[in-house]
């Protein structure tokens, strides 16, 4: 009987040890796709709008639980679709995206709370350790991989279109399309974290490694490498602590991203 015991207890531990796994390798890739972006969020100085944006994501999420989907698939939808509308109403109108992407909030917000089941909603907000499952991750890794590379091959041009907008003009840089490509890598990449870190904090991944790179980076090449390393470091932190104390991912690694921001302010560039 207690070699029994003893081995059962040994394949759950070991059952759990894979499934955190799993959630660790997801985490990583989704923090290196959204420190990445949030480095040009940062410059574009559009880091309120990033925060905003993710919450876009819970009516997205509700329809998704109410027809059986992938929350995954329903929460890309609505932030695509905010994605596009930002940037077409922005381009028909003189209004800033913050506005625009403000007005999508408060009415995607309402809709989500109404559509999101009670039950799952904490966990859609704030993320929940084991609700990415093996499918999930490889949805979210692969994922996170092709928007990290895209990220890296519009670099250039999102750079030259946010430092010297005419300049790309005049170059046939098209910065519209490089601005509007930018908005739907970036609405992508805070669908594949909605899971593990929740809509809303999702968008604080994104610009908490950002911030705190720019007080030690002396480059924009030192700034992209050390905000993608200092998303890296904090997302494990974080999620090694939620995984120790049972705490929901989402507030565990932001909090281990603001312990990173404040360090790095010893260490700010004059």
């Amino acid at each position: 009987m207690r070699n029994f015991t003893a081995k059962a207890l040994f394949i759950n531990i070991t059952i759990m040890d894979s499934q955190f796994l799993i959630i660790f390798i997801s985490g990583i890739f989704v923090a290196l796709s959204a420190s990445l972006l949030g480095a040009f969020i940062v410059v574009k100085r559009m880091a309120l709008v990033g925060d905003v944006l993710s919450h876009v994501a819970l009516p997205g999420i509700g329809l998704a639980l109410l027809f059986g989907i992938n929350p995954i698939f329903g929460a890309a939808v609505f932030l695509v679709a905010a994605a596009f509308g930002t940037w077409f109403i922005e381009k028909r109108t003189m209004l800033p995206p913050d506005a625009i992407i403000g007005t999508f909030f408060t009415a995607t917000l309402a809709l989500g709370v109404l559509l999101v089941p009670d039950h799952e909603l904490f966990e859609s907000m704030f993320g929940n350790l084991f609700a990415v499952k093996p499918y999930d991750a490889a949805i979210i890794i692969v994922a996170s991989i092709i928007i990290f590379i895209l990220t890296l091959v519009l670099s250039r041009r999102l750079t030259l279109s946010i430092a010297a907008p005419d300049l790309a003009k005049s170059i046939g840089a098209k910065p519209d399309m490089a601005y509007l490509c930018f908005l739907l890598l970036f609405a992508l990449s805070i669908a594949m974290g909605i899971k593990l870190i929740g809509s809303v904090l999702m968008g604080a991944l994104t610009i908490l490694p950002a911030t705190s790179a720019r007080n030690i980076a002396w480059s924009l090449k030192s700034f992209l490498g050390f905000s993608v390393v200092l998303g890296v470091l904090m997302t494990s932190a974080g999620l090694i602590i939620a995984n120790i104390f049972s705490f929901p991912p989402g507030p565990a690694v932001i909090l281990s991203g603001i312990v990173f921001f404040f360090i790095s302010l010893f260490f700010k560039r004059s």
